[in-house]
Protein backbone atom coordinates (compact mmCIF):
# COMPACT_ATOMS: atom_id res chain seq x y z
CA UNK A 1 0.00 0.00 0.00
CA UNK A 2 1.75 3.47 -1.11
CA UNK A 3 1.32 6.32 1.31
CA UNK A 4 -2.12 7.83 -0.96
CA UNK A 5 -3.17 4.99 -0.72
CA UNK A 6 -2.57 4.58 3.42
CA UNK A 7 -3.78 7.91 3.83
CA UNK A 8 -7.16 7.15 2.21
CA UNK A 9 -7.30 3.92 4.24
CA UNK A 10 -7.03 5.78 7.12
CA UNK A 11 -9.94 8.39 6.16
CA UNK A 12 -12.25 5.83 5.59
CA UNK A 13 -11.54 4.52 8.61
CA UNK A 14 -11.86 7.45 10.34
CA UNK A 15 -15.59 7.41 9.02
CA UNK A 16 -16.90 3.82 8.63
CA UNK A 17 -16.21 3.64 12.28
CA UNK A 18 -16.26 6.99 13.86
CA UNK A 19 -13.10 7.27 15.28
CA UNK A 20 -10.91 10.33 16.54
CA UNK A 21 -7.48 9.44 16.04
CA UNK A 22 -5.78 8.55 12.89
CA UNK A 23 -2.52 7.68 14.73
CA UNK A 24 -4.35 5.07 16.72
CA UNK A 25 -5.16 3.69 13.73
CA UNK A 26 -2.12 3.87 11.89
CA UNK A 27 -0.16 2.79 14.81
CA UNK A 28 -2.61 -0.11 15.85
CA UNK A 29 -4.45 -1.57 13.26
CA UNK A 30 -2.49 -0.78 9.84
CA UNK A 31 0.81 -0.93 11.57
CA UNK A 32 0.56 -3.42 14.69
CA UNK A 33 -2.10 -5.60 12.68
CA UNK A 34 -4.06 -5.42 15.81
CA UNK A 35 -7.93 -5.17 14.57
CA UNK A 36 -10.81 -5.78 16.63
CA UNK A 37 -12.15 -8.82 15.24
CA UNK A 38 -15.50 -7.20 15.03
CA UNK A 39 -13.82 -4.93 12.49
CA UNK A 40 -11.96 -7.25 10.38
CA UNK A 41 -14.72 -8.15 7.93
CA UNK A 42 -15.10 -4.86 7.10
CA UNK A 43 -11.69 -3.72 7.35
CA UNK A 44 -10.44 -6.57 4.46
CA UNK A 45 -13.46 -5.01 2.15
CA UNK A 46 -11.99 -1.37 2.36
CA UNK A 47 -8.44 -2.28 1.48
CA UNK A 48 -9.04 -4.54 -1.18
CA UNK A 49 -11.53 -1.57 -2.74
CA UNK A 50 -8.38 0.59 -2.55
CA UNK A 51 -5.83 -1.35 -3.25
CA UNK A 52 -7.80 -2.33 -6.37
CA UNK A 53 -8.31 1.21 -7.26
CA UNK A 54 -4.11 1.96 -6.62
CA UNK A 55 -3.78 -0.73 -8.70
CA UNK A 56 -5.69 0.72 -11.67
CA UNK A 57 -3.73 4.20 -10.94
CA UNK A 58 -0.30 2.62 -11.31
CA UNK A 59 -1.41 0.78 -14.77
CA UNK A 60 -3.09 4.41 -16.09
CA UNK A 61 0.54 6.09 -15.21
CA UNK A 62 2.18 2.75 -16.79
CA UNK A 63 0.21 3.63 -19.94
CA UNK A 64 0.47 7.13 -20.32
CA UNK A 65 4.33 6.97 -19.61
Amino acid sequence: MNDETRIEAIKCLRKEFNLDSSKRIKNTWLIGGRIPPAYQERIVHIFQVLLRQQTLKTREIIVNF
